[in-house]
C-alpha cells in the first residue's frame, strides 16, 4: 500500500485512463496494439518515478503538510525513492529505445529524457521559482493526450476525431495549473521551510486563490467557442461527460466565493478532470 501511495497510483491511473480514452475515441474502439500498451507502460514509469523522487525532496516539507500521509521515513525507507527512481526510469528507457526502433522514430527516446529530466528540475529547483513548478506539472499533463496521438499515427492509424482531444488537452492544462496553485496553499506551511517561492507565499494565500479560480474559468470560454464551431459529436454520453467536466471546473468560482477549504478544491477539480477523461471514450 506504502509503494503505492509513494508512486501515486490514483494519478497514475487517471494518466492510463487518459491515454486509453485517447486510443479508444481515435481507433473506432479497435483493441489496443502491443506497442500502444508499452507507450503507456513507458508513460506510468516516468511519470511514477517522477511522483518517487519528488516525495523524496519533499519529505522536510511533508513532515509539516500531511504527516498523516507521509510514506518516507514512515513505512519506506527514504533511499528506496531512489532506488524507485532509478529503476522504473531505466525500465522506461529500455521501452523507448524499443518504440523507436519500431517506429524508427527518435521521438520516443527524446521524450524520455526531457519528461525525466524535467520531473528530476522540478523537483530539485522549479518548485521554488515562482510559477515555473505550477506551469511544468500542468504542462505535463497536459501534453500527455497529445503525446498519445504519436504510436497512432506511427501505426499507420488515421485518427478519427482530433477536435475534441485538442481542446480536452487544453482542458487537462487550466484544470491541473489551477489544481496545482490550490495544492501549494494547502503546502505553505511546509513549503516556507524550502525557501519555496510558490504564489500563495509571494503574494498572499486569498489572491492565489482568485489566479486559481481564474486560470480554471477559462476553460468555460473555450467550451462554448468549441460548441460554437461544432467541434464535439451530438452523443449524449459524451454531451454529458463534457459538460460535467466543465462545471464542475467552473464551480471553482463558487468555493472561491463560500470560502470553501483548499482540499475540497482540489478534489473537485480532480474530479473534473475525469470526467472529461471518460468524456473521451463516447467520442
Amino acid at each position: 500500500m506504502s509503494f503505492f501511495r509513494l508512486i501515486r497510483s490514483i494519478n497514475l491511473l487517471l494518466l492510463a485512463l487518459t491515454m486509453g480514452g485517447v486510443w479508444v475515441s481515435q481507433t473506432k474502439n479497435a483493441t489496443p496494439v502491443i506497442e500502444f500498451i508499452l507507450f503507456v507502460v513507458f508513460t506510468l514509469l516516468v511519470a511514477g518515478a517522477g511522483n518517487a523522487i519528488n516525495d523524496y525532496f519533499d519529505v522536510r516539507s511533508d513532515r509539516i503538510n500531511k504527516p498523516e500521509k507521509i510514506v518516507l521515513e514512515k513505512t519506506i525507507k527514504r533511499r528506496w525513492a531512489i532506488i524507485i527512481h532509478w529503476v522504473f526510469n531505466a525500465l522506461a528507457l529500455v521501452l523507448s529505445l524499443y518504440l523507436s526502433w519500431r517506429f524508427k522514430s527518435w521521438f520516443y527516446v527524446f521524450i524520455h529524457f526531457f519528461t525525466t529530466y524535467l520531473l528530476w528540475t522540478y523537483s530539485v529547483n522549479l518548485k521554488r521559482r515562482l510559477f515555473w513548478s505550477n506551469l511544468s506539472i500542468a504542462l505535463l499533463v497536459g501534453i500527455t493526450p497529445i503525446i498519445a496521438l504519436k504510436p497512432i499515427y506511427d501505426l499507420g492509424i488515421q485518427p478519427n476525431n482530433l477536435g475534441p482531444v485538442l481542446l480536452f488537452s487544453i482542458f487537462a492544462f487550466l484544470l491541473n495549473f489551477s489544481r496545482e496553485i490550490i495544492k501549494d496553499i494547502q503546502d505553505m506551511e511546509g513549503d516556507s521551510l524550502r525557501n519555496v517561492r510558490s504564489l500563495p507565499i509571494v503574494y498572499g494565500s486569498n489572491k492565489a486563490r482568485w489566479i486559481a479560480t481564474g486560470i480554471s474559468l477559462l476553460i468555460v470560454p473555450i467550451y462554448l467557442i468549441g460548441s460554437l464551431l461544432d467541434a464535439f459529436p451530438t452523443r449524449s454520453s459524451f454531451t454529458i461527460f463534457f459538460t460535467g467536466s466543465v462545471c464542475l471546473g467552473a464551480s471553482i468560482l463558487l468555493f472561491q466565493l463560500f470560502h470553501v477549504r483548499e482540499k475540497h478544491i482540489s478534489r473537485v477539480l480532480k474530479l473534473s478532470l475525469f470526467f472529461g477523461t471518460i468524456a473521451l471514450y463516447f467520442l
